[in-house]
């Protein structure tokens, strides 16, 4: 039977260029896509930005340009990132495609005639530059949005409101199931919102004219969370005639998992279920909903002023090093750290010291050796091998629960060992010795570890990786999870190469 698996990030603000959190949320999406389809799923992996708003029309203002023609720019700068990222998205959606524009305007018209959108007049506090509006629990005593640290502004506008408060039962049964995690924010989520005064949300604007126009009313344009959130089904087809896409990747049977920054929790496990049971759809499988990257003890923010870019990461040292960073340093239960000297401290641990000179010892001796092409030797049934194939088995487990950090772990652990194994084994004094048998299990052992190292790396160290494998004399393209615990038939090795320098 066909497996299917949808995954998406966030919409991302065009307000300004993307920055390392950005990176951290979509290569998590993209490194579980690339691993899905290792195991055998047809994958689509949407990614894209969210156009409209309050926030962009006064920057656009600022710069003399269009809406739409601001947005554009740097929209460009997004799709050239995710290049540079090698981000293997589906489909790059964007609030102003046609097909999402029309969509969204149908689903504001279904849920006003089901009763579930009623028109009237929203006050509270407000934050421009989140473009959210904020619950008490959200602000200090001065009226600070603890998020971005700017004041919200007293707001009262007409409004259509969607009918959240009637969804308190539907919430507390869904919060009743592992759909979010970590549990630390289904805590939060039920304590400051669902269990305590739950409000309906305010979907409409009239002050500001970047937006969907609504049929029944033009004067108001639809609120960015109606608008940014339908992305996830518009794009999969959803009210257009052609939905074969949401057939497949939206229906019982689909895996679907949706990664998000904790910041933007609320919209997605509250506003967004009731959204979809309101037009009769299923809920996601799984709401990931990560951690914070922090610089010192402060998260990352445009507004903070305190952001990384992750071009100038990339340019400096490479695409894989930086997703390697992001994977293995930033589980998403936590909060994580990142700072250059982290970043080169975990690099030069880990691939450096570890994978690279594990690749580079073992390739170098068995050209030394045995000119490059080991005899074929069986060796399944040694402690080490049978040790790989656990940590395959595990690594699994891990990456299908979605928990990628300890995954990387894992393979990394196997490679200690199989370094611990060459000092232990010493096949330089096993050549001089003439113990060409002990010697040939030696590398035979190494060599098969290293191909399944490599593999399970295959979905983070993606430019990486086809060196990788040519270093123990396969053909990438000939490796996959149905046959990586089989004997292989392996070239000659001929030429020596430092896959990953050390950073001074």
């Amino acid at each position: 039977m066909k497996k299917y698996f949808f995954v998406t990030t966030p919409i991302y603000y065009p307000s300004g260029n993307l920055h390392i959190g950005h990176a951290y949320t979509t290569t998590l999406a993209d490194v579980i896509s690339r691993y899905k389809k290792e195991d055998g799923f047809e994958v689509f992996f949407l990614t894209g930005s969210d156009e409209h708003g309050q926030k962009i029309e006064e920057k656009a203002k600022e710069q003399n340009l269009k809406p739409k023609e601001y947005v554009d720019e740097i929209v460009k700068g997004f799709l050239n990132l995710w290049k540079l990222l090698n981000i293997d998205y589906t489909r790059f959606i964007r609030t102003t495609d046609e097909d999402h524009v029309v969509a969204v305007k149908e689903i504001f018209s279904d849920l006003l005639e089901k009763k579930l959108i009623y028109p009237s007049t929203y006050k509270g506090k407000y934050c421009i530059s989140c473009e959210e509006f904020l619950t008490k629990e959200q602000m200090d005593e001065t009226f600070h949005h603890f998020v971005c640290g700017k004041e919200a502004k007293n707001f009262e506008e007409e409004t259509y409101m969607l009918k959240v408060s009637s969804f308190k039962k539907y919430l507390q049964e869904l919060f009743s199931t592992d759909f979010l995690e970590p549990e630390s924010r289904k805590k939060e989520m039920l304590n400051n919102f669902i269990n305590n005064d739950l409000e309906d949300l305010s979907v409409t604007r009239v002050s500001f004219n970047w937006g969907i126009q609504i049929k029944e009313n033009p004067k108001h344009v639809i609120y960015v969370w109606l608008d940014a959130l339908s992305n996830y089904i518009t794009a999969l087809g959803y009210k257009s005639k052609n939905n074969e896409l949401l057939k497949k990747f939206w229906s019982k049977d689909t895996e679907i998992l949706q990664i998000i920054g904790k910041e933007i929790t609320r919209f997605h496990s509250i506003y967004w279920p009731v959204i979809l049971n309101s037009l009769g759809l299923k809920t996601p499988d799984k709401l990931l909903s990560h951690g914070w990257i922090l610089s010192g003890d402060k998260k990352m923010s445009k507004s903070i002023g305190n952001v990384l870019d992750p071009i100038e990461i990339i340019n400096t040292y490479s695409s894989d090093a930086l997703r390697f960073y992001i994977i293995n340093n930033l589980p998403t239960d936590k909060d994580g750290s990142f700072t250059n000297e982290l970043f080169i401290e975990s690099f030069n641990n880990n691939l450096a010291n570890n994978i690279g000179n594990l690749i580079s010892r073992v390739s170098n001796m068995i050209i030394k050796y045995f000119d490059g092409l080991l005899p074929i030797k069986k060796v399944s049934n040694h402690w080490l091998v049978k040790n790989a194939f656990d940590t395959i088995k595990n690594y699994k487990e891990k990456m299908d629960s979605y928990n990628m950090s300890e995954a990387t772990q894992i393979v990394l652990k196997l490679a200690q060992e199989c370094n611990k194994f060459i000092e232990d084994s010493k096949p330089w004094t096993l050549e001089k010795e003439n113990k060409l048998e002990e010697l040939l299990e030696v590398l035979s052992v190494l060599q098969k570890n290293i191909v399944i190292i490599s593999y399970l790396l295959k979905p983070i160290l993606v430019n990486s990786y086809p060196n990788m494998i040519n270093q123990m004399g396969l053909d990438p393209k000939d490796i996959n999870f149905k046959n990586l615990e089989k004997d292989f038939k392996f070239k000659k090795i001929i030429n020596k190469l430092v896959l990953f320098e050390r950073i001074k």
